[in-house]
C-alpha cells in the first residue's frame, strides 16, 4: 500500500522531489504552492514551477501564501522542500510522523532561507543537505539524514542547489521509507547554529574595494538571486558571470581590456568580466560591451 503524504514547495529546486515521490508512486493527496505572481517586465501571472509540475502529473494543488487557515487531508507524513511560508504549530503533529524538511545545510549551520548562497557568500569550500522533522523553531528540528556535500570549481550558487536538489532525491525516498516504517529515529542537532537569512539587491551590490577572490566568490553567491550588479556612469550593469582565475592589478573599479579580456581592478588584482547585462538591453558578453564604451568606464 502506498504511503499518502502532503508534500509543499514552490520553485523549481523542489521539483526533483516532487517528481521522485511520484515515481516511487507515494500518494500524493495534496501538493501546497505558493500562489501565482507576477514575473518579469510585463507583469505576467505566472504560477510556481512546482504548481507546474503538479497539474502536469495531474495532482490536486492548494496554491497558498499562508497556512494558517490551510487544512490538510489525513496522511502518514508531509514533506516540505523551500515552499517558502512557516509550518503553524497547529499543523506540525496532524501528519502521523509529522513534518519532514529538506534543507540544503548540514544543520545546525546556516538555518534559514539562503544557506547554499550564505556558505558560499562565507568562503565556506562545502555546503550539505539535512532531512529533519520540524518544529516550532527556525529549521531547529532532529535530523534524520545528513551529509556534507563540496562546492564545486566554478559554480555559482544556483549551480550548486540545481546538483544538489537533482543528485539527493534517492536518499531522500529512502528516509523517508525509513520514517514512515519506524526504521530510524531522529538526532538532536549538535553544536552552535549559525544562520542564513535571505540577500537582498543590496547584497548583489559589488563592492569593488575588496580582494579579488572576495569579489568572485560573492558574485557566485548571489548568482542568480538576486544578482550581482554594478554602477557605470549611473547606470545599472549586471553581471552574469565572472571567470574563476584573479586577473592581473589594476586600479580599484577600472575597468581594463587586455589581451582580449575585459578586467576590472580591486583592492588585489582583478576579476574578469565574462557576461553582462547592461540596463533595458539583453545579456551580452562582456568584450562585446566594452567594445560600446566611447570613454574610459570606472565602477562606481
Amino acid at each position: 500500500m502506498s504511503t499518502p503524504i502532503v508534500f509543499a514547495g514552490s520553485p523549481d529546486v523542489a521539483e526533483p522531489y516532487l517528481r521522485a515521490l511520484h515515481d516511487a508512486q507515494f500518494d500524493i493527496r495534496a501538493v501546497i504552492t505558493r500562489e501565482d505572481s507576477r514575473q518579469g517586465r510585463k507583469g505576467v501571472l505566472t504560477p510556481t514551477a512546482i504548481a507546474t509540475v503538479a497539474e502536469e502529473l495531474d495532482l490536486t494543488v492548494i496554491k497558498t501564501n499562508s497556512l494558517r487557515d490551510v487544512d490538510i487531508p489525513e496522511v502518514e507524513i508531509a514533506v516540505v522542500v523551500a515552499y517558502g511560508g512557516m509550518v503553524p504549530r497547529r499543523l506540525l503533529d496532524v501528519p502521523a510522523h509529522g513534518w519532514v524538511n529538506v534543507h540544503f545545510s548540514v544543520l545546525p549551520k546556516y538555518r534559514g532561507a539562503a544557506p547554499v548562497q550564505r556558505a558560499m557568500w562565507d568562503g565556506e569550500p562545502s555546503t550539505g543537505i539535512s532531512i529533519f522533522r520540524l518544529v516550532d523553531e527556525l529549521d531547529a528540528g532532529p535530523v534524520y539524514f545528513s551529509r556534507t556535500v563540496p562546492f564545486e570549481d566554478d559554480e555559482t550558487a544556483s549551480d550548486a542547489l540545481t546538483r544538489l536538489a537533482t543528485s539527493t532525491t534517492d536518499e531522500f525516498i529512502g528516509t523517508l521509507r525509513l520514517i514512515t516504517t519506524d526504521a530510524i529515529s531522529a538526532v538532536a542537532q549538535i553544536g552552535e547554529p549559525s544562520f542564513a537569512p535571505k540577500l537582498t539587491r543590496e547584497d548583489g551590490r559589488i563592492d569593488w574595494s575588496l580582494g579579488a577572490a572576495t569579489v568572485i566568490q560573492r558574485i557566485r553567491a548571489v548568482t542568480r538571486e538576486p544578482g550581482a550588479h554594478t554602477t557605470c556612469h549611473g547606470d545599472v550593469l549586471a553581471v552574469l558571470g565572472v571567470a574563476s582565475q584573479i586577473g592581473p592589478p589594476f586600479p580599484r573599479g577600472n575597468v581594463v581590456v587586455s589581451d582580449g579580456r575585459v578586467y576590472v581592478g580591486t583592492a588585489e588584482s582583478s576579476v574578469e568580466l565574462l557576461e553582462v547585462k547592461p540596463a533595458g538591453k539583453i545579456a551580452m558578453s562582456a568584450m562585446a560591451w566594452a567594445r560600446g564604451q566611447r570613454a574610459s568606464v570606472v565602477f562606481e
